[in-house]
């Protein structure tokens, strides 16, 4: 059986930068067992895979998985499975349906200047108790002073899983912070959350609201993860406690010594309550290959 990728590069206008994402467009005929392997084999941060399904009005399903497991929402893998599927054709004009764990997700796909938007099922979760600004300048290795920037303060936040949201002063503190997992599992948010978002509006890039960076539990000291999964949670904080709040904004992961991304955040609320959230983003399509498995 001879099985073709799309390699896609995700939240980048650029070939090399952003997110490597690699999508599987047709998937039906691979068990679970084969799909482990082959994103093993490739050793990307995500890999997605595209089959067929029954629900009605949805176009297709969409299983990701990172080289040691399957995985829950991935904003980036998301992203560079729907641009797939228009540029292979899988999906007529620019809207599509797909459905995920469960959930169904609208998506309007401009495969001509190569950006994808999903709309998020909105379950909001929102913690203002956190630790002190001391406990968490500890866990992340700065100074009390530096967290917190303008009016935003730290909170626990969630869709589809609970971050924990802490702004500081500037970017250089951000990129400096580091975890400190010991300080973490003696903290009460250990478990109310699964890894910690810094962001900041104190940065030196152009046209871009935010800078963002996720560090947490099982992401080593150097490493800057995609932030795909987290942005739905950051719009949700942008939002919380303004009413009619109507905002799109853009949010930068990476520098110049990595990959660097950039995410469309758009969310809208009528009176207290959110009636739209959602991501978006450029895609490069960077190459392809194929996998020959035994039948």
């Amino acid at each position: 059986m001879k099985l073709k990728y799309t390699l896609l590069d995700a939240f980048t206008k650029t070939a090399f930068e952003g997110a490597q994402i690699a999508v599987f467009t047709h998937a039906d005929n691979i068990n679970q067992q084969q799909k482990q392997k082959l994103a093993r084999e490739l050793n990307l941060a995500e890999t997605v895979f595209i089959s067929r399904t029954e629900k009605p009005g949805c176009d297709a399903c969409l299983e990701i998985f990172t080289p040691t497991a399957q995985t829950g929402f991935a904003g980036h893998a998301a992203i560079a499975a729907c641009y797939a599927m228009g540029d292979a054709g899988m999906v007529q004009g620019s809207d599509a349906r797909v459905i995920f764990n469960e959930q169904v997700m609208d998506v309007i796909l401009s495969v001509k200047n190569q950006k994808v938007q999903i709309s998020i099922p909105v379950d909001e979760k929102h913690d203002d108790y956190v630790p002190s600004n001391l406990e968490l300048a500890q866990i992340i290795g700065v100074e009390a002073g530096d967290i917190g920037c303008n009016d935003y303060k730290p909170a626990i936040v969630g869709y589809p899983e609970s971050y924990l949201i802490v702004p500081v002063k500037n970017n250089k503190i951000m990129r400096s912070a580091q975890f400190h997992e010991n300080k973490w599992q003696l903290s009460f948010v250990a478990p109310l959350a699964s890894q910690i978002l810094l962001f900041t509006n104190g940065h030196p890039f152009e046209n871009v609201n935010f800078s963002a960076r996720i560090i947490g539990k099982d992401v080593a000291a150097q490493e800057d993860p995609p932030i795909g999964a987290a942005a739905p949670a950051f719009g949700l904080y942008l939002s919380h406690g303004i009413n009619d709040y109507h905002r799109s904004c853009l949010i930068q992961r990476g520098d110049e010594t990595s990959r660097i991304s950039i995410l469309e955040v758009n969310v809208d609320k009528k009176d207290a309550v959110v009636m739209g959230l959602q991501i978006g983003g450029h895609v490069v399509k960077v190459g392809e290959g194929y996998f020959d498995l035994a039948e």
